[in-house]
């Protein structure tokens, strides 16, 4: 029994590497036997004297160097909470991180604080005993960025385009122009009538409106003048032009439509409708024609597919000639009313090509049933063509249509006025410099010359405008037309024209070719030059001319 106890005092003397001896808190009779009842075991430090361990220090066989594992007792098991409801909120927000932050802000090189870096860095840089007059920075380091100077103006892409003068939310471009010059045959007359020059003087007026709506729209342009011949005064003559385009939107796929239009020109007095019988009574002044449209009406989109009704009027007014013998040719009585109706189906099979089908008719009623020359003038007509819209490149855009037209007149003696129409309007830009413009079209005219149903016009026009410096251009135009005036072949037409003298089937073939020169000195001074020649050769008798007209001037706009 003795050696037992003695074995058991002996493990407990030498307990196990890195256990620790402890106080216990209390003793028993079992602890004792364990060994863990023990008084404390001294160790002598190194002075040879003895100390007694503290709770916490070293344990025996430890390594001094490493820190002692703290006994915490057996692990406590961690109780799962239920979450929170409602989630707890964050105090702040978080914190900004961009991924790209901003740099470092630089102070200004007049403040304290640059000044205090610019003579760090001297002290820094400079040799013993000398000072920098600038930092100088190593060749491996990276120079300190400078604050970043205010970037340039962007240059105007049209410097001398006119600003315009704005008018709540529209532009209006409004110009005066004033001209002089030469024009060798001022009444277009023919060369048996030994026409004579005569200096000019042009001055015009206009007025261009374009408006910056976010759903409605209205543009429209409208130009005026007048030529004074200071040598010929029985030639003088006004001029105008002008077309509007307004449209109402009712909804996203319902429109309300109005067009109007005005032209205002003059006869030459070698005309065929206007000529006397005798070859020694002329006209001498310039008989003025205005004529005045409107059209109104809806359009309705139905997916793909716009369909356009709109009415048509037309007003339009003669003025009375004068023959050199001092007889007066009744041509006011000639004025006439023009009602119709337009219908126009147009698909949009892509955003840039837009094929359409249009058809029009309409009834033309005269102030007076029958002219000087015994006829009945009120007839009706229609006109139907198909064409399309089109945007092939940013280079290329227009329009083009082709059909057919006839009138029908009230006398029987009036032939049908009838043939193909052909319409066409092409933008070609090769560059930014440049610009081609072709324009083709197709009108039925009244006219006044005996057995003759009307006037089948058409015309084709060609401008070609290039800038040779940003305020210089040059613009080269040439046009060709054909007036056909139309009459009937019957034996008893034939025979009633040749006891009269009249002729039939007036054919006229005409042209024109010009060249202008622009130079604009601000926004709202333009210098501009003009030659112009003009040709026409006609079956009836002493009605073609020649003419060529030279005009220099002044332009003012805004």
């Amino acid at each position: 029994m003795a050696a037992l106890c003695a074995a058991l005092a002996m493990a407990v003397a030498a307990p196990a590497r890195g256990q620790a001896l402890t106080q216990p808190k209390a003793s028993s009779p079992l602890s004792a036997l364990a060994g863990q009842d023990k008084p404390p075991l001294r160790r002598l430090d190194s002075a040879g004297a003895s100390s007694v361990p503290q709770e916490g220090s070293l344990a025996l066989g430890q390594d001094p160097g490493v820190p002692k594992a703290a006994n915490y007792g057996a692990p406590v098991k961690r109780q799962k909470l239920p979450k929170p409801y409602p989630p707890r909120r964050a105090p702040y927000p978080p914190p900004f991180l961009p991924k790209t932050p901003l740099p470092a802000l630089e102070p200004y090189k007049s403040s304290y604080v640059a000044k205090r870096q610019a003579l760090r860095l001297r002290s820094t840089y400079a040799p013993p005993g000398q000072q920098l007059l600038a930092p100088a920075p190593p060749v491996t380091v990276a120079a300190e960025p400078t604050i970043k100077t205010k970037p340039k103006p962007k240059v105007e892409p049209n410097p001398y385009d006119p600003l315009g003068v704005a008018v709540g939310s529209t532009l209006l471009f409004p110009y005066v122009q004033a001209s002089g010059g030469y024009d060798d045959n001022p009444n277009r007359l023919a060369p048996s009538y030994n026409p004579r020059g005569s200096m000019l003087f042009r001055g015009e007026g206009g007025l261009q409106v374009k408006s910056n709506w976010s759903r409605h729209s209205l543009e429209g342009e409208l130009r005026g003048g007048y030529s004074e011949y200071f040598d010929y005064p029985a030639a003088s003559r006004p001029d105008a032009q002008g077309a509007m385009a307004a449209r109402y939107d009712l909804t996203r796929d319902t429109t309300l439509d109005l067009r109007g239009r005005l032209q205002l020109d003059t006869q030459r007095p070698g005309a065929p409708a206007i000529s006397a019988d005798q070859s020694s009574v002329y006209v001498v002044n310039r008989p003025i024609i205005l004529g005045v449209g409107t059209q109104g009406g809806v359009t309705q989109k139905f997916g793909r597919i716009e369909v356009s009704l709109r009415g048509t009027y037309d007003r339009v007014w003669y003025q009375n000639a004068q023959y050199s013998n001092g007889t007066t040719l009744n041509l006011a009585s000639t004025s006439y009313n023009d009602f119709g109706a337009l219908l126009r189906t147009s698909y949009e099979v892509t955003p840039d090509l837009k094929p359409f089908v249009e058809g029009t008719v309409d009834r033309r009623i005269h102030d007076s049933p029958i002219d000087f020359n015994g006829f009945y003038r009120d007839s009706t007509g229609y006109i139907i063509r198909g064409g399309a819209t089109f945007n092939v490149t940013e280079m290329v855009k227009g329009e083009v249509s082709g059909g057919y037209g006839q009138r029908n007149y009230a006398d029987f003696r009036l032939a049908e006025l009838r043939g193909p129409v052909i319409d066409a309007a092409l933008i070609y830009t090769p560059s930014a410099l440049t610009t081609l413009t072709l324009r083709g079209s197709t009108t039925m005219n009244e006219t006044t010359l005996a057995y003759a149903s009307g006037v089948l016009t058409r015309s084709i026009t060609a401008t070609l405008s290039h800038d040779l410096m940003r305020n210089l251009n040059v613009t080269f135009t040439g046009g060709y037309f054909t007036n056909d005036y139309q009459s009937s072949n019957s034996p008893i037409v034939v025979a009633a024209a040749a006891a009269s003298g009249a002729t039939l089937n007036v054919h006229e073939r005409g042209g024109s070719a010009a060249v202008r020169l622009e130079y604009k000195l601000t926004r709202t001074i333009t210098l501009r030059g003009s030659f112009t020649h003009e040709q026409l050769s006609s079956s009836f008798r002493n009605a073609g001319y020649s003419a060529n007209v030279y005009l220099l001037g002044l332009r003012f706009q805004l």
